[in-house]
């Protein structure tokens, strides 16, 4: 994955946030997913329009951790994420890598 990565998630999933924590329910599989906080926070930038790096400097900016160890926050989670199909591929892209 690479910084110009777009992320969209699934759209077959259902997600609520409770208590600063999202919990993401996947019918297909019958699975409940609880993200921690930071977690969390990436999950709901994840829109189909920002890139992980976008994303990273965002974490950065919130988490004041420096901006390469937000990107492989960002990368690493979107890895699980999109391996346990949370993250679906984006349909169109405008030239952007997809996941």
């Amino acid at each position: 994955m690479n910084p110009a990565t777009i992320l969209k998630t699934n759209p077959m999933l259902a997600w609520r946030e409770i208590d600063g924590s999202v919990v993401i329910i996947s019918p297909e599989r019958s699975m409940v997913h609880e993200l921690n906080p930071t977690a969390s926070f990436i999950w709901k930038k994840v829109d189909g329009k920002r890139t992980t790096d976008e994303i990273a400097e965002q974490v950065a900016a919130e988490f004041d951790v420096t901006p390469e160890s937000a990107l492989a926050d960002v990368h690493e989670l979107a890895e699980s994420l999109a391996a346990n199909q949370l993250l679906g591929p984006l349909e169109g892209g405008e030239g952007k890598t997809r996941v």
